[in-house]
């Protein structure tokens, strides 16, 4: 190995050399956003290897992804050459590797396949058929996610079924699923994803003298992100780290546990969505007796105001450690914080901040739009699209790229171009309606001999000999196509998706799943009907036609790049590790960010907290908060609040910016010229946000409002400056409001 070992800690601040340099049994490096703890732990490997104080092949490193752990890889090789036998790896790869070896003794060949979700959700489609059950009902993903949680929690099948409840049918047929899911893959030679880790920590536990191998193999075990484990990885960890129980076979000696290094931050832990369990950082030093803490608190990636907004949000978290980032970078700027009157205005404002910082010479590839859900990205992308910014949503796809979205957006061609078969085609099935490929090709053939496009076919399915059943549900999917068609002729386009969504049965069967991507797509298709309802208002006299030309002349719109790569959008989760010079945080309301679920859930605020906290941290020189005081979901305009989380960020540290100033709500910009691109400047001087505090509104109270004109209250809620009206306008129907900033008067 080269590299000397004094040369290895030049450079650290004080508190990365003593995390570097440590040699006890058990340590864990709290290590703070942009405090470089890659950079800790990798010079902690190439620290160990240059002292000769282990061989590489005794070093077991653990990250959570392949990337992380090229890096770390890639950074030891540079300090002190290539580590060849190290094992840096991710959990699954290590225990994959150790699965292997051992599998025998399993009752696998070592040259078993890995199921990835895809093979998970196909096998299990294929036993929910085949064992009677309603695939309607039990749908593949939600019984993978009961398996799932069952496995990262080490509850095997036996415990499963035998802990199932014998009067609840859903219960009994999850176990039966599950045992004939495990027979399956056992004889079909393979282990899904989550068994990896389960059925490791099972072979160590029924194996001693196998996990006496491995902890005699690996002196030294350092964990990253150590905040986002579960318990089958706590567990694994904790059997690698436990004492020897056996001599060596080969020397007759016993050795002392293995060294345990975690880095990790519990402000961090933003996952227990996915099984992560905060415990695990929080507890480090109950469970490992004797444990060292060493707090990383200088940070290396933002200005002090960034720094100082993030200590007091995470500041209101109990039970975590006293930690303050600070820097030497200087104050910087101070934090933008912009109130927009609703979704459209704050999509304007975010864009031209963007254009602006790239006049300035910002590369686009600098900058990102945080959000806690993806159903505040229709307006983002649309503004984006009007001012021909390039943008990539990192981690998902493109709002009319979404398959929800695509669907929806192929029923409203069906009702709009009933010659359209591709379209008719694409929704054929959706959702589920028994109608396979080899019917669909009937109906297509049957058209072309006819003559006929596909929707006319399906008028004469009686003629194509498919049984009762089958015939029944086409000539449903067809009655439903022709239903909603008289809906359009009189009615609003977002009257008719509504229509559509419900009567078609496709919203219901996504609020009936319980995974968590059906609720995403849930909300992302209450945001295309918003969408829709915002389309209509700038548009009263467009028909469908025109709004289906214009979203697919928007979707097919080509993105520009001139060197400068394109604007990052993505969720707060994913934005986790990643680090951009200007940052827009976006949907900073209540019930958005804190989502509204965590206010039901055990310690649910708290993870939002720290989710906010994540977002505001990947910001190094610029940070914009953005909020609105009105969104429009699923065709209501609904007043917000602002996120209390705001309200922990000192005010000397912001700029305050936008409808405290009286801005415009509605959506009339003009245009100046500026250079060959118009830019967008929003009108002041329409409609302004109101301060009516003390105004308290009763029903039957009757109001003026600036836009839409007269209505009465007929329902209130909330008291004092929380306090919401909904109001029925003779001109636009019934809207809640927000009482205290809501352009009204009292008659």
């Amino acid at each position: 190995m080269s590299g000397n070992s004094s040369q290895l800690v030049e450079g650290l601040n004080p508190q990365q050399r003593l995390a570097v340099e440590y040699r006890g049994q058990a340590l864990l490096i709290v290590a703070g956003a942009g405090s470089g703890k890659t950079r800790v732990l990798t010079h902690r490997i190439a620290h160990l290897l240059a002292n000769r104080e282990a061989w590489p092949s005794q070093i077991l490193a653990i990250t959570f992804t392949n990337k992380a752990a090229n890096e770390m890889r890639e950074r030891i090789k540079h300090l002190v050459g290539d580590p060849e036998g190290m094992w840096i790896r991710t959990f699954h790869s290590a225990c994959m590797q150790i699965l292997r070896r051992e599998a025998d003794r399993l009752g696998h060949d070592s040259n078993f396949t890995v199921y990835d979700t895809g093979d998970t959700k196909a096998l299990l489609k294929r036993l929910i058929k085949s064992l009677g059950h309603d695939i309607d009902k039990l749908k593949p993903q939600m019984v993978a996610a009961v398996i799932s949680k069952a496995k990262n929690e080490l509850q095997d099948v036996d415990d499963f079924v035998g802990n199932a409840d014998s009067k609840n049918p859903k219960a009994q047929a999850y176990a039966e699923i599950f045992a004939a899911y495990e027979n399956e893959k056992k004889r079909n030679n393979a282990f899904d994803f989550d068994d990896l880790i389960a059925e490791t920590v099972y072979l160590f536990r029924a194996f001693p003298e196998v996990a006496d191998q491995y902890r005699r193999k690996f002196r030294h075990v350092l964990v990253d992100e150590y905040q986002d484990t579960n318990h089958a990885q706590y567990a694994l960890i904790r059997e690698l780290t436990k004492p020897v129980t056996t001599p060596d076979p080969k020397t007759g000696e016993m050795v002392s546990p293995a060294c345990l290094t975690v880095v990790g931050d519990s402000d961090q832990s933003i996952y227990a969505f996915r099984g992560a369990d905060i415990r695990n950082i929080s507890e480090f030093s109950k469970d490992f007796n004797g444990a060292q803490t060493i707090l990383l608190e200088q940070n290396y990636r933002s200005t002090q105001n960034i720094l100082s907004a993030a200590n007091a949000v995470i500041s209101k978290n109990f039970d975590r450690p006293d930690k303050n980032l600070w820097t030497e970078a200087g104050s910087g700027e101070k934090i933008v914080q912009f109130t927009a009157v609703d979704e459209r205005h704050e999509a304007g404002f975010i864009v031209d901040e963007i254009v602006e910082h790239h006049k300035n010479g910002v590369a686009y590839s600098q900058m990102a739009i945080l959000y806690r859900t993806n159903a505040l990205t229709p307006s983002i992308e649309a503004e984006l699209k009007s001012q021909r910014v390039p943008y990539a949503v990192i981690g998902g796809l493109k709002f009319f790229e979404r398959k929800e979205i695509k669907d929806a957006l192929a029923y409203l061609t069906a009702i709009s171009n009933p010659r359209n078969d591709e379209a008719i085609r694409r929704i054929l099935n959706e959702p589920g309606r028994g109608i396979g490929e080899k019917t669909e090709l009937k109906i297509a053939e049957f058209a072309r001999r006819a003559g006929v496009s596909f929707r006319e076919a399906l008028n004469h399915v009686g003629e194509l000999g498919l049984g009762p059943k089958l015939t029944e549900s086409i000539r449903s999917f067809a009655d439903l196509l022709d239903s909603v068609e008289l809906v359009a002729q009189t009615d609003k386009i977002s009257t008719v998706l509504t229509e559509i969504l419900v009567r078609s049965g496709y919203k219901y069967n996504l609020e009936m799943s319980r995974d968590p991507q059906d609720e995403a797509r849930v909300e992302n298709l209450d945001a295309l009907v918003g969408q829709l309802i915002e389309y209509e208002l700038r548009n009263p006299e467009n028909k469908l036609a025109d709004y289906l030309a214009e979203v697919t002349l928007a979707a097919a719109a080509d993105e520009i790049d001139d060197g400068s790569g394109q604007v990052s959008l993505m969720t707060l989760h994913t934005a986790k590790g990643l680090e951009y010079p200007v940052v827009f945080i976006a949907g900073l309301e209540q019930g958005t960010l804190p989502h509204i679920r965590s206010f039901e859930e055990p310690g649910g605020l708290a993870e939002e907290r720290r989710l906010f906290y994540v977002g505001i941290t990947r910001a190094m020189r610029s940070l914009y908060l953005t909020l609105a005081l009105q969104r429009t979901l699923f065709g209501q305009m609904n007043s917000t609040m602002p996120s209390n989380f705001l309200l922990d960020i000192p005010g000397d540290l912001l700029d305050q910016r936008g409808a405290q100033r009286e801005v415009t709500p509605r959506y009339q910009p003009r245009s100046i010229t500026d250079g060959p691109r118009e830019k967008k400047v929003w009108n002041n001087s329409i409609t302004t946000v109101r301060n009516n505090e003390g105004l308290l509104l009763a029903v039957g109270d009757r109001i003026s409002h600036d836009d839409f004109g007269q209505g009465t209250v007929v329902a209130v809620s909330g008291e004092g400056s929380r306090q919401t009206a909904e109001i029925r306008f003779e001109s636009v129907g019934t809207k809640r409001l927000m009482v205290r900033v809501a352009p009204i008067q009292k008659l």
